[in-house]
Formats: C-alpha cells, sequence, structure tokens
C-alpha cells in the first residue's frame, strides 16, 4: 500500500476530531495532508502538469469566481475577516490541485485506488460511528463547543449526522464497484461492509441521508436498468423510514427531542440565503463569507454566529448562489455538469453526484 494513499486514508477517518480552530472555522488534518500532497507533487512534477480536464478547467473558473467575489464583496470586512474568507477558496483549490496532480500521474496509488479509498473510509467511518453510539450515545455535551446537541445518533468522526450520511451514501453507491478479487476478508465481506455502512447510514436519522440514498440507487437502478436493484433500494428506503418512526417514537419523543423544531430551522436557513441573494444577486456576498453577512445583515442572533452552522446555509447550492451570485452559481453547476458528462459512463459516479 503506497505510503500517500495510507495517509489519505487516515485523515480521512479523523474528520473533525483533530482540527486546529481558527475563529469561526479551522484546519483539519485532511487539509493539511492534501495541502502537504500538492507541495511534494508540485516538487515532484516542477509544474509538469497535464492539460486540464474540462471539469477541472470548470472548477479553475469557479475558483477565480469566488476570490472575484470576495474582492468585491458589500460587505465591510476587516483584514483578519477577509483572510478568514479566503481560507476556504483556498481549501477548495487545493483540493482541486490535488485531483489535477492525481490525474497528471505524481500519486499513482491514490489515482489506481481512490474508489477503494472512498469505501475503505466510508466502512471504517461507520464501524467508528457504530462504537460512537454504543459508547458515547450521548453527544449533548458538545453543545458548548458550538455543535448541535445530538442524541442517540450516528456521528462518527464527522460530529455531524448529515454530512455523514452523505459520505455513506456515497460509499455504498462505489460499494457496487468492488470486485470479487479486490473483497479483503470473504466472498462475503462486500455484504457485511454493506450491512455495517446500512446500519450505521440508518442510525444517523438523518432525512436528508435517506432521501440522497433513495434518488442515488433510484438512478443507479435505472442507469443499470436493473429491476431487481430498484426493488431492492425500495426495501431498503422503506426499512430506513420504518428506523426514522421508530427513533422518533422510542428515544426523541420520550426525551422532548423536536425534530420538527430542526426541520424549521433548516427552513429559516434557505430563506436566509435567498434573502442574501437577493440582496447581491450577481456576484453574491464573496465567498466563505455568509457568517459575516448573517451578522451585518442582522439575519441571525450572536450565539448562532459563534457555531460552526453559521459558516455555511444548510443547502450547498444557496450557499453557492448567496455567496458568489448568480455567476458563481452557474459556474459551479457547469463544474458539476461537466464531471456528469466526462464520467457519464461512470454509472456509480453519476449516480453518487445525483445523491448528493
Amino acid at each position: 500500500m503506497e505510503v500517500s494513499w495510507f495517509l489519505l486514508y487516515l485523515a480521512l477517518l479523523t474528520g473533525e476530531i483533530i482540527k486546529i480552530h481558527l475563529g469561526g472555522g479551522g484546519v483539519t488534518l485532511l487539509d493539511i495532508v492534501v495541502g502537504l500532497f500538492c507541495v511534494i507533487g508540485i516538487i515532484k512534477l516542477r509544474f509538469r502538469l497535464k492539460p486540464p480536464s474540462i471539469y477541472l478547467k470548470a472548477s479553475l473558473a469557479f475558483i477565480f469566481i469566488a476570490i472575484i467575489s470576495l474582492i468585491f464583496t458589500p460587505l465591510k470586512l476587516t483584514l483578519h475577516q477577509y483572510f478568514s474568507s479566503f481560507l476556504y477558496t483556498i481549501r477548495f483549490a487545493e483540493f482541486v490541485f490535488l485531483g489535477w496532480l492525481v490525474y497528471s500521474g505524481v500519486f499513482p496509488g491514490i489515482k489506481k485506488n481512490i474508489f477503494h479509498l472512498l469505501v475503505f473510509s466510508g466502512v471504517a467511518l461507520s464501524i467508528l460511528g457504530l462504537l460512537q453510539l454504543i459508547f458515547v450515545p450521548d453527544l449533548r455535551f458538545l453543545a458548548r463547543y458550538g455543535w448541535d446537541p445530538h442524541y442517540f445518533r450516528t456521528v462518527s468522526t464527522f460530529l455531524d449526522p448529515n454530512f455523514l450520511g452523505a459520505y455513506l451514501v456515497i460509499t455504498l453507491v462505489f460499494l457496487q464497484k468492488l470486485k470479487k478479487n479486490e473483497l479483503v476478508l470473504s466472498p462475503y465481506s462486500k455484504w457485511i461492509a454493506g450491512g455495517l455502512v446500512y446500519i450505521a447510514l440508518l442510525t444517523t436519522f438523518s432525512r436528508e441521508s435517506y432521501l440522497s440514498f433513495g434518488i442515488a440507487f433510484g438512478v443507479l437502478s435505472l442507469l443499470n436498468r436493473s429491476i431487481k436493484m430498484l426493488i431492492l433500494t425500495f426495501v431498503l428506503s422503506v426499512g430506513l423510514l420504518i428506523g426514522y418512526n421508530s427513533y422518533l417514537k422510542g428515544v426523541a419523543a420520550p426525551r422532548n427531542i423536536n425534530r420538527t423544531k430542526s426541520a424549521e430551522s433548516r427552513l429559516t436557513t434557505w430563506d436566509q440565503g435567498l434573502m442574501m441573494f437577493s440582496k447581491s444577486p450577481f456576484l453574491g456576498v464573496g465567498f466563505n463569507a455568509y457568517r459575516f453577512a448573517l451578522g451585518e445583515e442582522n439575519l441571525s442572533n450572536k450565539s448562532f454566529l459563534k457555531s460552526p452552522g453559521s459558516s455555511t446555509n444548510d443547502s450547498s447550492l444557496l450557499y453557492v448562489a448567496s455567496t458568489t451570485g448568480i455567476v458563481g452559481f452557474i459556474s459551479y453547476i457547469f463544474f458539476l455538469g461537466s464531471i456528469v458528462w466526462e464520467k457519464r459512463k461512470n454509472f456509480n459516479l453519476v449516480a453518487g453526484i445525483a445523491g448528493l
């Protein structure tokens, strides 16, 4: 196993556990590892990169618009706020650049096993999450640090059931590509791994993740023209809904955990995003300046502004639209669309993006 593959794998597993906090955000171990790989890749290639593919060009265009949106932000940002906002552009850019380096052949171990990386890390995150659910089910003590007070939900090292759920859906989608000679333990290890990931997904009790699962596997079934997969998708989706209903009655209701309130809160954030977009529709308020826009426009209270959730919108697309405007939104949609178009024969990738 190549060292770069293993380091990236470990960095993915640490999630939010190893993090250097900077104001309202922070730098994770994954950010540091990806940045290190970018430096190593540049030294190895000496800037002799392959011409970028269409989706790499589209991502570079979006990065350029993100920078422009921040330069011409209508907000009155301090130097520290400008720097804090720019950090996310750097993060996005380094991930894109690592993709370009892998595409150029710098890290053959990662290029050859990238989908295995996603699958194995997803299985490991599921195991860590289920252990967390068993031994540390009550995470309400994290509320003092700005995290949501989750109770009896699988969050793993991501500390967020929705983001973890999205990752697990991608894991299940790519798990379908594993061949017999790629199985780790036995001919049944694919089913064992899939079962673990499905249980972890179920116990996130994340409605968004359930919907993502249904859409991703529905699309995969249609692309493969598989009635069996479509029936299995329906059965497993019903299983998720039954599990969620059991959680509401057996865990949430007896402890006065109001999941309707969380849905209302999500609608509120969507409304905030739309209001922000309507005030700066062309280039937005500046990429990753969302938290500062909420404060300047008095769209949120001070306690929420200190939490990790205030840095973004519950809808990723609304977040892009409100921070980079219609120009950035179109650029971002073109970026996603170009991936789908160029990799349209990779049904698992297309289904995964549809789910997200």
